[in-house]
Order: C-alpha cells, then structure tokens, then sequence
C-alpha cells in the first residue's frame, strides 16, 4: 500500500509539468520580425575657419566665382591682421565692385594709389562712379548747398565749397590730382559730380529739366542755366564766365531751340551791352562790318549804338553757328 501511494505522489508532479508545459505553447504570442539594425551615419567634422594668412589666402583661392560674400570676408581679415600685398587691394576692390559697393571699391583703389601710385590705379579709380543719395547725411547737406548756389547762379558759393576741406574728404577721399565721379539722386534731382583737385565740373538736373552747370579750375569759372530734355537743350540760356577772382568776362543770354540760339543773343563784355540777331539756323542776322569780313571774321553782335561790335576771326558767315556748344553747354550724359 505505501508503495503505491509513492508511485502516484512521484507522477503527479510531472502530470503538473507537463499541462504547464502544453498551456504555455498555446499562449504565446505570434513572433514578430525583428528590424533589421539601422546604421547612424557620423557627421563630417566643421572644417575649421582659416585663421592664418596662409589658411586665408587658400581658402580665398578656393572660393567659386558666386562666393563674393565668402572673399570679402577673408580679404577683410587679411587686411586688419596688416598683411595685405598690392595684389589684394585691387582684388578686394574687384570683389567690393562685383557686390556693388561702388564706394568701397573707390576707396580701397584710393589706398592702393596712395601706397603703390600708378596710372593703372589712377585710371581705374577715375572710371567708378560712386552713386549715393539723401541717406548719406553729409552728403546730403553738402548737396542742399550745391543746388542753392547752383539755383543762384553764385559762383563765390561754388568755389568755396569746391575748395573746402570736407570736399576733399567726401569727393576726393582727402587726394588732389585724381580724378573722381559721384552721382546724387534725391527725388528728381541729379547731381552729377566731376572733381579732381584744382578741376571741377557740376551738372545738376532738375525737375523739368531744369539743368545748371558748374566748371571751375584755376583760370576762372564757368556757370550756365537752360532746360535740357531727352539730351538736347532749349528755353531761355544764360552762361556767365568769371576769372579766378570772380570778375565777370562775358555773359551770354539768349533762346535756344534744339541746341540752336536763335532770334537774338544778348552778350555782356567789357562792361558793354550787345546783341545781335540770329537766323532759325543759328547764323547770324547781322550786318558784316567790312573790314572783318575782309579779314576773314564774322560780326554777330553790336552794341545799341552800333559803334561796337563781337566778332569770330577766321570763320566765314555761314559757317560760324551761335548753338549750345558755342556758349559754353557741356554734352550731358547721366553717368551709369
């Protein structure tokens, strides 16, 4: 009897295990695929930024042609860490100049003039045209001036600004004998600036087409008035010449009509009045005094007695024309 009740005891554990065994087989859950182990890609180390003039000179020399931004950069640390060649002032303009920092390109030409001066230089600073506007305060009130004298026709004004110091600063970048062009645009306003030192020529173009004219350089100054539209000139012209004191030579007055006087000039000269009639064509109306004519000359003007006259030595009649040109007018482009 015992053994028997050892032998079920010893079963009934395995009994136990075994529908363990067969319920756990039943509840397990269906396998699911494992995703395969994706790979992390390490990101390229930030080469780090040039930092030697070595380092900046290769990195400028790998730059692409649409990397201006990039050499302007590394050109300007070149040049605070002092270690700029002549080669990099005429680069670092070319960059400024292909970003349209037509100032900075002058400027940086301006510096290369001063330390490595060239005609190359000279020229290449002549043929920028800086253009600015009224967001340049100095400039700006430096125009206001301008045009006041200019609107004037006050030659003493012109002259001293032309020859003050803050001239020289904004137009010339402090230097003399370099020719340089600046461009002002304010509203309809254009005011067209030539300057080189002792040489200086003003254009102003205004609302409709009011244009005055400056030149002034050591042998004296000229200064002129008339309405310029689609490039020629017409409407009531004056044109004034002075010596370097301010005396006046000759004045011109008259009408023009597609560059052409025409009707009457009025002249003064000498401290005389004379006029004198023209033609539609711009030749004179006037009667030939003999002995001119006989020399060669052209008589345009007498004075209200007729015992004065103006002449032209060496021009026959209808070859001596009375246009905007004789009067002094310059041939008026607006600079690009």
């Amino acid at each position: 009897m015992k053994k028997k009740i050892l032998v079920q005891i010893g079963m009934a554990p395995m009994l136990v295990l075994f529908l363990l065994s067969c319920g756990q087989g039943e509840a397990m859950p269906q396998q699911t695929e494992i995703p395969s182990e994706t790979v992390a890609e390490t990101p390229e180390p930030t080469p780090a930024s040039p930092g030697t003039p070595e380092e900046l000179r290769r990195a400028i020399a790998q730059a692409g042609p649409g990397e201006s931004d990039l050499k302007r950069e590394y050109y300007e640390q070149l040049l605070s860490m002092d270690a700029f060649e002549e080669a990099d002032y005429a680069a670092l303009s070319g960059v400024y100049g292909e970003l349209g920092e037509k100032a900075l390109q002058r400027d940086m030409l301006e510096k290369a003039l001063r330390l490595y001066p060239s005609r190359e230089y000279a020229g290449q600073v002549s043929a920028i045209v800086v253009e600015t506007d009224d967001s340049d305060a100095r400039m700006a009130a430096m125009a206001a001036r301008i045009l006041e004298a200019l609107g004037g026709g006050d030659a003493a004004a012109l002259r001293e600004i032309t020859g003050g110091e803050e001239w020289q600063e904004l137009l010339q970048g402090g230097m003399t004998g370099v020719e340089t062009r600046t461009s002002y645009h304010e509203g309809e306003n254009v005011l067209q600036i030539l300057a080189d030192g002792g040489h200086t020529e003003i254009t102003w173009l205004g609302a409709e087409g009011r244009f005055c004219f400056y030149e002034g350089d050591e042998t004296g100054v000229l200064l002129g008035e008339a309405v310029l539209k689609d490039g020629v000139y017409s409407g009531a012209a004056t044109v004034s010449r002075m010596d370097p004191e301010g005396n006046l030579l000759h004045a011109y007055s008259g009408t023009l009509q597609k560059d052409i006087c025409v009707d009457q000039i009025t002249v003064e000269y000498q401290g005389n009045i004379y006029t004198g009639k023209l033609n539609a064509d711009g030749t004179t109306a006037e009667e030939q005094y003999g002995k001119v004519a006989d020399a060669g000359g052209v008589v345009y003007a007498y004075t209200a007695d007729g015992r004065s006259y103006l002449y032209e030595a060496d021009t026959a009649p209808e070859a001596f024309v009375m246009d905007a040109a004789y009067l002094g007018f310059p041939e008026y482009t607006e600079w690009r």
